[in-house]
């Protein structure tokens, strides 16, 4: 009985609802950043530039590939519910350092239009928390992109 009882407290709890979608986590990725650059109530040609950039650079995407990936990622931002249908997967899947580029790379696309707005300094704030990234590296993360390393 006991066994049976840590085979059953043992395992991870199974995730329910949206948060099972097993979307590709270029698509999680993808929607943060849209969410970040719409956060100020605008999108800047620069912002949206950015996530382009970023999105082909780390997952090795061009032409109709990231054209599809940024509109499928539109569409689930759109219907999105809350940041945990993104985070949840992005935060039990990636490495600390993957999360990590991902907090950078919030701040890159918040800082393209050369400020960062407060509505995107919170968003940022709240996705790295959901990612469990500290508040140390968060703030280490933004004085890299304003500087400019």
């Amino acid at each position: 009985m006991i066994v049976s009882l840590k085979k059953l407290f043992g395992r991870e709890p199974p995730v329910a609802g949206l948060l099972e979608t097993r979307e590709p986590l270029e698509l999680a990725t993808a929607a943060l950043l849209l969410e970040l650059a719409r956060s100020d109530f605008s999108e800047a040609p620069e912002e949206v530039e950015a996530i382009r950039h970023l999105l082909a650079r780390r997952f090795g995407l061009s032409g109709e590939k990231l054209d599809d990936l940024i509109e499928k990622a539109q569409r689930r931002a759109d219907s999105a519910v809350s940041l945990h249908e993104f985070t949840h997967r992005l935060n039990r899947e990636l490495s600390e350092e993957d999360k990590l580029s991902i907090v950078e790379m919030l701040w890159q696309v918040s800082h393209a239009d050369g400020r960062i707005d407060k509505h995107e300094e919170h968003l940022v704030r709240r996705i790295a928390g959901l990612l469990h990234v500290s508040d140390r590296d968060r703030v280490r993360l933004k004085l890299k992109v304003v500087e400019g390393e």
